[in-house]
């Protein structure tokens, strides 16, 4: 009976210690993809262009991930140029609902944030390059907490850029 009364405080221990979990934004991999015969080391200047798909992402958002990508870029030598851009830039963001199942077939659906980056070429409007993570941009979420999350976001996404082959 011992036996049974302490197997019954571990597994009910190891269960509050699972749901007790804190709630936080989880950063996963990037998912990114690129044209093989475009040639990188010939991109030099940039401008943004809204798509539709910009549109789902909240314009202070819209303008915290448009910093964070130009300190970033400006830091590797490219420069913004409405006029004469060698390519255009994308903010593509939205969210999806995802399920996860448990052992005892319950499930919780939930909502995963995406922020995806796509650079298209200027002359021929085809897209060369794109990156994107799952990133927490549309909760309730206070200024500071958009600045870190867009930050490590972006710094992400940009580690593939350019891609290496």
């Amino acid at each position: 009976m011992k036996f049974l009364n302490a197997c019954l405080v571990v597994c009910l221990a190891g269960l509050a210690a699972g749901c007790s979990a804190p709630e936080r934004t989880i950063y996963h991999n990037v998912t990114y993809d690129y044209d093989i015969n475009a040639d990188f080391s010939q991109v030099n200047s940039y401008t943004w262009v809204k798509l539709p798909a910009t549109l789902r992402v909240a314009e202070f958002n819209q303008i915290r991930i448009r910093d964070a990508v130009n300190r970033n870029l400006s830091a590797r030598g490219m420069k913004v140029d409405a006029d004469k851009p060698d390519v255009y830039l994308v903010i593509y963001g939205g969210n999806y609902k995802a399920v996860d199942m448990s052992v005892l077939m319950d499930y919780d659906v939930y909502t995963v944030g995406r922020l995806k980056l796509a650079m298209y070429d200027s002359r021929s409007n085809q897209e060369i390059w794109w990156a994107e993570t799952r990133a927490d941009l549309f909760h309730e979420l206070t200024p500071a907490q958009a600045d870190d999350i867009i930050q490590t976001a972006v710094q992400d996404i940009l580690q593939y850029y350019p891609p290496r082959p």
